[in-house]
């Protein structure tokens, strides 16, 4: 395919036709070859914006040199050159006077200067319009059209006598003469009647003829407010035939389309192709009815796609940027709704929200007409606007293709850069490459934890999510090393400001390490494969992790109301789970001995998998906790481990319910707890409170714990 013909110029050649115009173009030139004795014949190429004529009259041009024998002489008369009516005249006199006298030699050569000049003496004055013709007869020229008249034309005889020995210079000529005026849509609507007024005063000549180009609509408008009384007879005086280009096959206008996206953008890959042919289908093709169109969104495309690709989604790209072209409302009123498209399903005890409300903002300013087209848009690219709910288990799919649904990447599309702290696939696909070296996975990894991002968490998460969505990419002979890497800096990158907090939190960087391990192993390796592959990259791991990994490998094969979980979605064998739980104990006991246990962040946690890992028995660790009670650091750690939060949301049963969720602070404490001596350790910290040895930070936590005890012991925590 000529790449010219997908910018905004029209085709010149019948090899670039695509559209399957040729036919009618052959079928016009025929035509106009082979009209009998031309009177100033005018045929209009009638047709909107965007429908081609200009290729049209290329490939016409071209078949009427192929068949011409010589007695057809071409001209263009290029009017948007020029500006103002003054100037159009003047221009058109100049081009009929330059043909004319090539051709007619000495029998024409002041025919057309005293014509003009008899018809400009009846006009307004010329003036500055002469400064924007183009070098050439008139180039430069200024001053009164009578000045100028007398200068450029010689006497005259009546306008009647010197048109009439016109008509019979030319009558006598075995050429025609054809004058071709395209773009005449560029033109103000005064400045288009004006060429249709000079046609009609000079055009009526004998082997003269003109192919006019025009939108038909935009000229009769034109004419109804400025002559209301002629309405169409006005045309009709002048143009003698019309005719509109062929509106191409729609199988031909998607095959342009798709051929412009894969110049610019390369191919959907296999796995995509579906889903992007049904974006295109349901969105770009409905929009784009022309060849302009299509040149258009291929422009378009062109200049945004290099800035972001790679990034996102062909499929949700190509789309976005139709609806952008289009329904620019329709695009600033998605930027704008990012928390209500993102995402899956919005269902709350089994409702949905009324269909119509969630399009509301959307359809804004839309005509009816084109609502359930920009629905079936919406719905396509967010599936939460479907009527169908999602699983959790599409999110990292999605996330994967870089969906405009996931919020990560949601920004990407409308700032046509990487939106702040996404990841570039090419940073991603370092890491998949590099996944089996260890140093390349630990300096990332621990980088990512010391960076901050907006909302203040780290880049911890981001990564995590990211390895999750890709997780089918990582080669399997990586895995084991990969995972060995992450589980030795588990405990160095799980860090509490990654923890979601609020009403919706539920991810922690533990909960992320099994999210990924689980989409990583469970359907690439056997139930014996992926016991061998944890045993070995947990010979490292760091205590929190392990211990974590240990509880979980357990409860994987703990009786239920459906029975032990199924073999599939266990993490190791049900013969491998003591070993690792002795792993674990020993860990454990490590870090109480050297007493780095006490800071760890997971210390409760730990404690109670302490108890767990020695079938309920707490002697051991009560042996280690009661020397913390004589420690006043071990007291405040003690405190502030085991002081919780939660969040209520109320529901409005009596009224508006709360639109925001409420903090409580909590103690998690009781008289039954037997990983410490309850009554010893108030009795430490009561004393301690009132030591005032505390420093301001240390002085609120203990305050803060002990009143909520207090509220817990008065039945007051109720959360």
């Amino acid at each position: 395919m000529n790449k010219n013909y997908l910018n905004d110029s029209p085709i010149e050649t019948s090899s670039d036709d695509i559209y399957g115009v040729l036919p009618f173009a052959k079928s016009l030139a025929s035509s106009i070859l082979n009209i009998e004795n031309p009177l100033g014949t005018t045929i209009a190429l009638n047709g909107e914006w965007g429908a081609g004529k200009s290729s049209v009259v290329n490939l016409v041009r071209e078949e009427l040199n192929k068949e011409n024998e010589g007695n057809l002489v071409l001209s263009e008369f290029t009017c948007w050159w020029f500006r103002g009516e003054e100037a159009l005249a003047l221009a058109f006199l100049q081009n009929l006077n330059s043909l004319v006298r090539d051709k007619l030699g000495d029998k024409a050569k002041d025919l057309v200067p005293k014509l003009g000049k008899t018809l400009l003496q009846a006009g307004p004055v010329v003036g500055a319009a002469m400064s924007l013709t183009p070098a050439g007869l008139f180039a430069g020229i200024t001053g009164a059209s009578m000045s100028f008249a007398e200068r450029f034309f010689n006497e005259a005889d009546t306008l009647e006598r010197t048109f009439n020995q016109l008509a019979e210079a030319l009558d006598k000529q075995e050429q025609r003469f054809l004058i071709i005026i395209d773009d005449i849509d560029r033109l103000s609507p005064d400045e288009a009647l004006a060429i249709f007024r000079i046609v009609k005063s000079v055009g009526r000549l004998p082997n003269l003829m003109y192919l006019l180009v025009f939108d038909r609509a935009l000229a009769e408008k034109a004419v109804s407010e400025r002559f209301p009384s002629e309405g169409p007879h006005f045309l009709e005086k002048i143009i003698q035939a019309s005719f509109e280009p062929p509106r191409p096959l729609r199988t031909d206008l998607n095959h342009s389309i798709l051929a412009a996206i894969e110049d610019c953008c390369g191919s959907p890959n296999k796995e995509q192709m579906t889903r992007t042919l049904n974006l295109f289908h349901d969105i770009v093709a409905p929009y784009l009815e022309t060849p302009r169109h299509v040149k258009r969104f291929q422009s378009a495309i062109s200049v945004t796609w290099p800035a972001i690709a790679d990034e996102i989604n062909l499929a949700d790209f190509i789309a976005l940027e139709t609806i952008r072209l289009y329904e620019p409302s329709v695009f600033k009123a998605i930027g704008l709704n990012k928390a209500s498209v993102c995402g899956l399903s919005d269902r709350q005890n089994g409702s949905r929200r009324d269909l119509e409300d969630q399009f509301s903002p959307f359809l804004k300013g839309i005509s009816e007409e084109r609502h359930d087209l920009v629905r079936t848009a919406l719905m396509r690219l967010f599936p939460r606007l479907e009527n169908t709910g999602y699983s959790g288990s599409f999110r990292p799919i999605w996330d994967a293709e870089r969906r405009v649904c996931i919020e990560n990447h949601f920004d990407t599309y409308f700032r046509l850069s990487l939106a702040e702290e996404a990841l570039s696939i090419r940073s991603i696909s370092d890491l998949i490459e590099n996944a089996g070296d260890p140093d390349f996975v630990s300096e990332l990894f621990l980088n990512a934890a010391s960076e901050r991002r907006r909302n203040g968490t780290s880049m911890v998460p981001v990564w995590l999510d990211e390895l999750n969505s890709h997780a089918h990419k990582i080669d399997r002979n990586l895995v084991e090393p990969l995972l060995a890497s992450l589980f030795e800096i588990h405990d160095r990158i799980d860090l509490e400001i990654d923890d979601d907090r609020g009403f919706m939190g539920v991810g922690t960087t533990s909960l992320r390490y099994h999210w990924f391990i689980r989409r990583l192993i469970n359907d690439r390796f056997s139930l014996d494969e992926r016991t061998k592959v944890y045993q070995s990259a947990l010979r490292n791991a760091s205590l929190g992790w392990l211990v974590d990994f240990a509880r979980s490998a357990a409860a994987d094969y703990k009786e239920s109301e459906n029975g032990p979980t199924r073999e599939h979605d266990c993490l190791i064998r049900q013969d491998a789970v003591e070993d690792i739980r002795e792993r674990a104990l020993e860990a454990i006991r490590s870090a109480a001995n050297d007493m780095s246990l006490i800071k760890h962040r997971d210390l409760i946690s730990i404690l109670y998998s302490w108890r767990h890992f020695q079938n309920g028995d707490a002697t051991e660790i009560r042996g280690w906790t009661d020397k913390l009670l004589d420690d006043d650091e071990a007291l405040v750690i003690l405190a502030q481990e085991l002081t919780g939060e939660s969040w209520s949301h109320g529901m409005g049963w009596d009224g508006l319910g709360d639109r925001v969720a409420e903090r409580h602070i909590r103690a998690q404490i009781s008289d039954d707890v037997d990983i410490l001596d309850v009554a010893q350790f108030r009795t430490s910290l009561e004393r301690l409170q009132s030591s005032g040895t505390l420093g301001q930070e240390n002085q609120q936590i203990v305050d803060q714990f002990l009143a909520a005890w207090d509220q817990r012991e008065n039945g007051e925590d109720r959360y």
